[in-house]
């Protein structure tokens, strides 16, 4: 039996089929204290109007909606309603969770109730699979939308009692403050105009039918608090580079209401770029030329007086010819709303990663998950080929590179893997019906790779003593927003346990670690990623990857990672360097006396810690052979060591300052040294 990505979430105890079958009731059949369950009949209803009224229109703020059906000349009798379905991104919560909407406290926020226009009339409100947990993450049905998730909420308003005639009108309202509630609280994650999803029952059976119109919602982003600035890693003197100017909200949206200027000036080195940065209103992010004119290392300041808003660039090595490989940083590990647990679109999410976040090259990877009764609930055979269309149209070598990628989410021993691909998208699979190693079957070594992540929270045992393939296990995902997966080490200010990404986490006895994985014989380079749910990719604080690639084409970067070229860092852009006798991280070599290592840093912030690793075959564990604390943001190190025998060896670095509450990090991928005698021996 497979195991179901489904299976490791909550889901409302019903049995869907009867929720899309059960045929209409008689009137006779109806009882109120257990609402009917709603059946959606096909045709489309025209008769009456919906519309939808509403004095919260900005991320986080409470207030009220009201959704009103004014019926039409058939009028609705008792036992008719009302079912609505607002956009879901109205509902996403902190830590990746949903707010709750409840019609059973008055007093207590996002209260949802219903109003009549007929006075002698009796109404019943429920919240379809209302919840108690504040933060849900129940997956609930939507026969309305034709999906699940954690975003679906239905809200029904029945007629108890009474009738209603042409003209009158039957509301639900959102965050009704009468009795004592705050209100309703919109979403965090801004979106554009969305449509209002609602059913009538005009005859009181039980039957519904969508109603034609569809009034819509947008949800706009708050006022900055931030300005993030982003450039390529490495540039050319007299040849022009981009710098990313991006104006953001407390909740990671981008500003896009912000028509304000941002003063432009050269902290480090020697450039050529505008004075000034003016926003457009609508999208709260801009793009800007500059043009290196000396080698070395450069930096850009930005400065947005109104608000005394400041932003610094990442550290760009200045170079006097183009390297024979350049450094590009990506998010291999996102999702959006065509996975349960994900909101906004893959449109979204790819302009954020690109225009925002500044990446050069990313993946969604929206879980694969086979329909249930007819319901979305992931990436299946038709959306996968949509989002490869839209990959494919977003792709644009030397500038953005998109990788066709998703999740198989299995469950223990093997753990969550992310798949991708070379070129074009190849076979998706979904854990409800194939192994790990049946999925490894049908792809093509060479032309996909399969990439565990936190593999230190869930499943709780991991374990690949029979599902290890190197041909397609090259990588090794150290970092996301959940936590830190390179030891078992719950105290660390990275771990699980420290995370407000999700629900409250600990870090698993039997998961499998970075340095279990490299000590049990495993060839992983190191990789890190954000596992963002929220179309919001690419964030400083929730994990990249770095590659060293010869081009920003999508097979050069596949290449790259399949190579072990690849370092991870929890979202810095830190230029990090690691060679063990000239080879570089990622490679196996032999040596036979000593080992001649050297470290390359242009940090983001001050370098607190540096330490180098070793793990020598036959000892426990990981010993630090070597720590720098040099105080300062550039940093070169050179030593030798003599390997007691085959070792492995890896960089790990702190920096001084918070990046949005979390402390920032980086890690080499390991370097494999075998021992090998003298030839004079």
């Amino acid at each position: 039996m497979y195991a179901s990505f489904l299976d490791r979430f909550s889901i409302v105890s019903i049995t869907v089929l009867a929720f899309l079958t059960v045929p209409c009731f008689a009137q006779s059949d109806l009882s109120f204290n257990v609402p009917p369950t709603p059946v959606l009949l096909p045709e489309t209803l025209r008769s009456g109007r919906l519309s939808v009224s509403t004095s919260v229109d900005t991320v986080g703020e409470w207030g009220q909606i009201e959704v009103t059906y004014q019926v039409g000349k058939e009028g609705m009798a008792n036992g008719g309603g009302l079912r609505v379905q607002l956009p879901e991104a109205w509902h996403a919560g902190i830590r990746n969770s949903a707010f709750r909407m409840q019609a059973s406290q008055p007093a207590e926020a996002n209260y949802v109730s219903g109003r009549c226009s007929n006075p002698g009339a009796k109404l019943q409100t429920t919240v379809e699979f209302e919840t108690d947990n504040y933060l849900v993450k129940e997956i609930k049905p939507s026969n309305l939308t034709g999906r699940m998730g954690y975003y679906v909420f239905i809200v029904r308003v029945l007629l108890l009692k009474g009738e209603l005639k042409e003209g009158d009108t039957l509301t639900v309202v959102y965050g009704n403050p009468s009795k004592g509630s705050r209100g309703f609280r919109a979403g965090l994650v801004s979106s554009r105009a969305q449509p209002v999803v609602a059913a009538i029952d005009l005859d009181g059976r039980g039957c519904f039918r969508l109603h034609a119109d569809r009034p819509t919602l947008a949800l706009k982003p708050g006022l900055p608090v931030e300005i993030m600035l982003t450039a390529q890693s490495q540039a050319v003197v007299g040849k022009p580079s981009v710098l990313r100017v991006a104006a953001m909200d407390e909740y990671g949206n981008p500003a896009a209401l912000f028509a304000g200027e941002v003063e432009l000036f050269v902290e480090q080195g020697r450039a050529s770029l505008p004075a000034r940065c003016r926003f457009m209103p609508g999208r709260g992010w801009e793009e800007v030329q500059f043009q290196p004119t000396a080698a070395g290392l450069l930096r850009i300041r930005a400065e947005e007086r109104s608000r005394r808003l400041k932003g610094l660039s990442n550290p760009v090595e200045v170079l006097e010819k183009e390297p024979a490989e350049r450094l590009y940083w990506g998010d291999l590990h996102s999702h959006t709303q065509l996975s349960v647990d994900g909101v906004g679109s893959m449109e979204d999410a790819l302009e954020y990663a690109r225009h925002v976040s500044g990446l050069d090259f990313y993946a969604t990877t929206d879980h694969s998950q086979v329909p249930q009764n007819g319901l979305s609930a992931g990436l299946w055979q038709e959306t996968w080929k949509e989002c490869a269309a839209i990959a494919e149209d977003r792709y644009e070598p030397s500038s953005f590179v998109t990788l066709h990628a998703y999740e198989a989410s299995y469950y223990s021993p093997y753990g969550h893997h992310n798949i991708y691909f070379r070129g074009r998208s190849g076979p998706l699979a979904s854990p409800d019906q194939v192994t790990l190693q049946e999925l490894w079957r049908l792809l093509k070594a060479g032309e996909a790779l399969t990439i565990p992540h936190h593999t230190m929270k869930m499943p709780p045992i991991v374990n690949w003593d029979d599902a290890y393939h190197p041909d397609f296990q090259r990588n090794f995902e150290i970092y996301s927003a959940h936590g830190l997966s390179e030891e078992y080490d719950p105290t660390h200010p990275l771990a699980f346990e420290q995370s407000l990404f999700t629900n409250p986490s600990t870090t698993a006895r039997g998961g499998m670690s970075a340095q279990k994985a490299w000590m049990s014989g495993y060839r992983l380079s190191v990789v890190a990623s954000s596992d963002d749910h929220r179309s919001h990719p690419g964030q400083p604080n929730c994990g990249l990857t770095a590659v060293r690639a010869a081009s920003l084409t999508r097979e050069a970067i596949f290449d790259a990672l399949r190579n072990r070229r690849t370092y991870g860092t929890t979202g810095s852009r830190i230029i990090l360097d690691f060679s063990i006798n000239g080879a570089e991280m990622g490679s196996e070599i032999q040596v036979e006396r000593t080992a001649q290592i050297r470290v390359r840093v242009c940090g983001t912030d001050t370098i607190d810690l540096l330490e180098v690793l070793r793990h020598a075959s036959g000892t426990p564990g990981f010993q630090v052979i070597h720590q720098s604390r040099p105080a300062k943001e550039h940093m070169e190190l050179s030593f030798q060591d003599d390997p007691p025998g085959d070792c492995i060896y890896y960089v790990r670095l702190r920096q001084r300052s918070m990046v949005r509450e979390r402390i920032a990090m980086a890690w080499s991928s390991p370097i494999w040294v075998k021992k090998t005698r003298p030839a004079s021996e």
